[in-house]
């Protein structure tokens, strides 16, 4: 999938796969989750779940914690919300969520530059939001939010309020309500007959890698980064960096 940012300045490409023509010319180009090798860039592992599996074995794939918990999930009062068309709106939610999230996980907020990023992504109907909400308090437990095409569905954040919780009892609807959404927004995509579910990367966290891997898939090597291909693109992309590290 290429999308273009500003004029020719950036192009984003994302699941580069083999065989696909050249992309368009650029100043600089970026390159998210590419199903192959495209020069310096770095590589990461990711887990990839086949879509055209059955619901009952994609199910069956899954590590028996996640199979008990996504079960008990029909105990609670849980409405799970699909906005494939968001508007800003919809994405200024997800950033005050994710960002109380981010404070207490000691991760990177979600500013300006990511922010500019979904709304690109919502004008050429590539981002698709879920979430998980009590209708008992019609509080929001937990997002998903995912880039997507026709083949590809890939987990471009992932929230919830896990760890602000205090009590045994809330801490573990939480678990069971992440797990279903993550769980719901799969069945979505197959739904939508996407080929693809990808689980977004395997990081140094070990937590993070543990969770995800509990939800089955093929390990396979990804890549992603820019490539600036002028003074242009380096100017460019020195600014990003500015605007990641202010947030």
């Amino acid at each position: 999938m290429k999308r273009k940012l500003i004029n020719l300045t950036l192009v984003n490409c994302y699941f580069l796969k083999t065989g696909e023509t050249s992309l368009p010319p650029a100043h600089l180009i970026g390159f998210s989750h590419a199903y192959r090798p495209v020069n310096q860039l770095i590589k990461q592992t990711t887990l990839l779940i086949d879509l055209t599996k059955s619901e009952e074995q994609l199910l069956q794939d899954f590590h028996r914690t996640n199979r008990k918990q996504i079960r008990q999930a029909t105990n609670y009062d849980f409405q799970i919300e699909v906005i494939d068309s968001p508007n800003l709106t919809d994405i200024r939610e997800f950033q005050k969520f994710y960002n109380k999230f981010a404070k207490y996980t000691n991760t990177y907020k979600c500013g300006a530059f990511h922010i500019k990023t979904m709304e690109l992504l919502m004008e050429t109907n590539n981002l698709i939001i879920t979430r998980i909400v009590s209708r008992n308090s019609n509080e929001i437990l937990a997002y998903q939010v995912y880039v997507a095409d026709q083949d590809t569905a890939f987990s471009l954040y992932s929230a919830s309020h896990f760890r602000l919780k205090s009590d045994a009892i809330d801490k573990r609807m939480l678990s069971i309500a992440s797990r279903f959404l993550l769980w719901q927004s799969i069945l979505y995509f197959k739904r939508r007959k996407n080929l693809v579910y990808d689980m977004g990367g395997l990081t140094e966290n070990k937590n993070i890698s543990s969770f995800k891997m509990e939800f089955g898939g093929e390990i396979k090597e990804v890549y992603s980064g820019y490539e600036a291909t002028s003074t242009l693109g380096k100017l460019v992309l020195f600014g990003r960096t500015i605007k990641l590290r202010k947030g």
